[in-house]
């Protein structure tokens, strides 16, 4: 690949990143809570369904925030938009990685 190709295709994946603001970075997910007393539902089994945002933070910390079932949707939107922008910056990562190599062996032909 060339200078202006790579540099082209990094410009490209960059520009996709307008959409940054509508991002959440965990994990989904449903658990099923129980009462431990004086719920009927909860008497048979069958507990109450629970939507959770779990995030983990450096320092083995964990923040898990509940969901209401119509912020379900609208959370897996963003945690895919969150996958897409860190496999997107992982690709400019890339690139500007392979123009790194190519500014140091032209460096070291102009040398020779």
């Amino acid at each position: 690949m060339t200078r202006e190709r790579a540099a082209q295709k990094r410009d490209k994946l960059a520009a996709t990143l307008d959409h940054c603001g509508d991002v959440l970075r965990g994990s989904l997910l449903e658990r099923t809570t129980f009462h431990s007393a004086g719920c009927p539902k909860c008497a048979h089994g069958e507990g109450h369904l629970q939507w959770v945002l779990n995030v983990n933070y450096p320092g083995a910390k964990t923040r898990q925030l509940s969901l209401r079932p119509g912020q379900v949707p609208q959370v897996r939107k963003a945690l895919q938009r969150y996958r897409q922008a860190k496999e997107t910056l992982e690709a400019i990562s890339e690139i500007n990685q392979y123009l790194l190599r190519l500014d140091r062996d032209e460096s070291k032909e102009r040398k020779s």
